[in-house]
């Protein structure tokens, strides 16, 4: 509590030491602390260093009496009134008179009756203990209003002001002396006091400073009665920053910090508004999808604040592009919605949509480069495709991924048909994301055999899908749906750890060392720091890293993106091998594959198939042969189906093969078998 309550205490004055030796004994078994003093003098000294909460005082004591002592104590305690009760064995009137003149709260006479001296005491310390906390109190609260940052004002019914803390002063710049006598409306002119009989009410209203200028101002109202006469005591404070901070929150909330337009909530909010007045009217609407195309480039060679003033430019041109009544919205990255209301045709539809590519398409200078953009625009309907805001956002972002698939630069309206195959496609991601968590996935071995010798040099894990209904399922099937929903992560990660674990175990069983060979995706790379995550699983399976092998596409390995070659970089500090799957297929950099130091060479199978007609692809795939060699580079040729190639291969140089010609990918209990007669045979 703040004000907590103390043991009482009394100061007992008497000369007798027999007498004080009574009432002390009898006061601390009524719980109180005892104080004594022999006469008048003593008395005074110690109620100046104790201050008893009540006085027990002997009429006759030696030196000064009780009634000098009585008058002398009046001024000691000045305004605390400490309660005295004089003793005495005289009940003459002007004795009891002399008492009550000097100061006496009571008396009581000899011999003491107990009884009637407990109920004196309770009544006195009660009383004196109520005094003493409303006069707390009443400081307490004068301190609190006094020195309170918010102004408090106490009026009349009439709205005279009776009572302005500093507070109110300070806030609107009038001394104390000039509200005397003055209303309340001279602050607040609009605030209405009538009608609030009973109950606290709060309101924001407008002050007037005494310089004329306003400010928002909250106030609350609270009537109070006192004497049968009405108050009301105003709290009032200043909300200007407050109002300030929360325009700063509504925006940032509401607001799209790099471009100034609507973000997805706001577009959600004016959206649910326009299809409620659409249902009223009957009338139809549109929610426009915009990505930009190839937006992603600026922000990886211009950097960010470019890429931002690229967005703002395109916000402010689509706004220009569109009536007042329409609504552009920012919903992160290079995506933008637009949100046409009173639709009157399909024409019209279109000439919007025109006339906002167009717009995008204007050549934008940004650091002294002129860039050109192109849009793709999704289109949905109400009530045409959707009376639901959700369905309508999520319709008009799939026909925008529709319209990028088919050439950019162009609008999509979505239709029924582009629904059945996004919600087959959203099965898919469902049984995909199900198939991580029910561990439904499997790796098979396919082994690769040296070119003279045919003895097992490595192996290549080939992940598959044992679905539950469609059984087991190729890469070709899911894998491209993995690394557009970013599930590539999960399963990427699993398939290397498994095929460590998997090389492991053929180690530590005493099998000749081969090196295992894992896919990676360009996506595995771009979506986290791949190059951690291989040494952990190398850290948590023990396999060394020399057993590694990661095969990357061209692509991959062409990237000029820091962030990518970094990572192949220190994948190779680490011991591991890489590899370039289906080389042949793209364009590479002899100096960007001597820059990231790539061990191996895959030949694309398309080229190995050469002893069937195809003397281009017998001369590249020789010339692939003939560029690893010169570049001390191993090359392995994949797709091997018969004879005929493999000693085309062989008598080319080719170091490693794999293909169905020397075996199918198996799972990993039987390639442990395939390998261990393998094994066997070259023994004997």
């Amino acid at each position: 509590m703040l004000f907590d309550k103390k043991d009482h205490t009394i100061l007992v004055a008497d000369d007798s030491p027999m007498m004080r030796m009574a009432v002390k004994s009898f006061l601390q078994n009524e719980g109180y602390q005892v104080v004594e003093a022999s006469d008048g003098e003593a008395a005074l000294g110690i109620f100046s260093q104790c201050c008893p909460d009540i006085v027990l005082l002997d009429y006759i004591m030696p030196g000064i009496n009780g009634i000098e002592t009585c008058r002398l104590l009046q001024n000691v305690q000045g305004e605390s009134k400490v309660p005295i009760i004089m003793i005495t064995s005289m009940e003459h009137d002007d004795v009891i008179n002399a008492s009550f003149a000097a100061g006496v709260t009571d008396y009581i006479t000899k011999p003491i009756n107990w009884v009637v001296l407990r109920q004196r005491l309770k009544r006195l310390l009660a009383a004196r203990d109520s005094e003493q906390s409303l006069k707390r109190s009443e400081a307490f609260s004068r301190s609190i209003i006094e020195h309170a940052a918010i102004g408090i004002l106490t009026v009349e019914a009439d709205g005279f002001i009776k009572f302005a803390n500093p507070a109110v002063t300070s806030i609107f710049g009038y001394t104390t002396a000039e509200l005397d006598n003055e209303k309340v409306s001279c602050l607040i002119p609009n605030i209405s006091l009538a009608g609030q009989e009973e109950h606290d009410y709060k309101n924001d209203l407008t002050g007037y400073r005494k310089n004329g200028t306003s400010f928002p101002v909250e106030c609350i109202i609270s009537p109070f009665g006192s004497d049968g006469r009405r108050f009301i005591t105003i709290m009032m404070r200043d909300v200007t920053e407050r109002q300030q901070y929360e325009e700063i929150i509504r925006r940032m909330a509401f607001f799209d910090s790099v471009t100034g337009l609507a973000n997805r909530m706001m577009l959600k909010e004016q959206l649910k508004q326009e299809i409620a007045k659409a249902k009223r009217n009957n009338t139809k609407l549109a929610v426009l999808y915009i990505d930009l195309d190839g937006f992603k480039q600026i922000n990886d060679t211009l950097g960010h604040d470019s890429g931002d003033k690229v967005l703002w430019e395109i916000g402010q041109r689509m706004k220009s592009a569109l009536q007042s009544s329409d609504t552009v919205a920012r919903l992160g990255g290079d995506e933008f919605s637009i949100l046409l209301p009173d639709l009157l045709s399909e024409e019209q539809l279109g000439n919007i949509c025109t006339k906002v590519l167009v717009a995008i398409m204007e050549p934008i200078r940004i650091s002294g480069h002129e860039l050109v953009f192109t849009g793709s625009i999704g289109i949905a309907r109400y009530p045409d495709d959707s009376t639901e805001l959700e369905e309508l956002l999520v319709y008009a972002d799939l026909a925008m991924y529709d319209a990028k698939q088919k050439g950019k630069n162009n609008f999509k309206l979505f239709t029924q048909k582009l629904n059945t195959e996004i919600k087959k496609r959203l099965k898919q991601e469902n049984d995909l994301r199900s198939a991580i968590a029910g561990e439904e996935f499997v790796i098979h071995y396919q082994p690769k055999i040296d070119g003279l010798t045919e003895r097992i040099t490595g192996m290549e894990a080939l992940v598959r899908w044992q679905h539950p209904n469609s059984g087991l399922l190729l890469p070709a099937t899911f894998i491209s749906l993995a690394e557009e929903t970013g599930m590539i992560i999960p399963i990427g990660e699993w398939v290397l750890r498994t095929a460590c674990v998997h090389n492991k175990a053929l180690l530590t069983a005493g099998f000749p060392p081969i090196r295992v060979a894992v896919n990676v995706s360009a996506r595995q790379f771009e979506l986290q720091d791949f190059s951690s995550v291989v040494a952990s699983a190398l850290r948590d399976t023990g396999m060394a890293a020399q057993y590694l092998e990661l095969e990357i596409t061209e692509s991959v390995a062409m990237y000029d993106v820091p962030q990518i070659s970094n990572q192949i970089k220190m994948i190779k500090e680490l011991g591991v091998q890489i590899s370039i799957d289906d080389f042949g297929l793209g364009y590479s950099s002899l100096s960007k594959l001597h820059s990231i130091a790539v061990d191996k060479l895959k030949i694309d199978k398309s080229f190995v198939q050469c002893t069937e007609g195809s003397t281009d692809s017998c001369i590249i795939a020789a010339t692939i042969l003939m560029m690893g060699k010169s570049l001390s580079l191993g090359v392995v040729a994949e797709g091997v189906e018969n004879a005929e190639q493999a000693r085309f291969l062989r008598d080319k140089g080719c170091e490693e093969m794999q293909g169905y010609y020397f075996a199918r990918p198996m799972p990993y209990e039987e390639f442990v078998k395939f390998y261990q007669v393998r094994r066997d045979q070259r023994v004997r």
